[in-house]
């Protein structure tokens, strides 16, 4: 066996360039899922967006987000979601957005690991 010693800075560069690879991957497999309408319930595009879900409600109100009503529950097309999203309609930074992607593909695989 052959053992390779690096500086830590030079690991530490080569672990974010792996990270940076694997947010990359993570947000093609989700938009690939955007193909197929995913539907969310209010609770769950609350958590996504980590907003309360009277916020969310207040959007609903003002129509700065667009919803679907199916016995009495509220959906949210992620696909539209995504677009209020990078259209700045929903307030936002880059960040949030990463970490919507994040939490929505912690969510679904939880969600469909069951």
């Amino acid at each position: 066996m052959e053992v390779i010693t690096i500086e830590s800075k030079a690991f530490k560069s080569l672990v974010d360039k792996i990270e940076i690879l694997t947010d990359y991957i993570l947000k093609r497999q989700v938009s690939d899922k955007n193909k197929e309408d995913i539907w969310l319930d209010s609770q769950e595009v609350a958590d996504l967006l980590r907003i309360s879900t009277r916020t969310l409600q207040r959007l609903r109100t003002e129509n700065a987000i667009s919803y679907h009503k199916l016995r009495g529950r509220c959906l949210y097309k992620l696909s539209e979601i995504e677009d209020k999203l990078n259209n700045r309609v929903i307030k936002s930074d880059p960040k949030t957005i990463d970490d919507f992607y994040k939490n929505y593909i912690n969510l679904y695989s939880k969600k469909h690991s069951k």
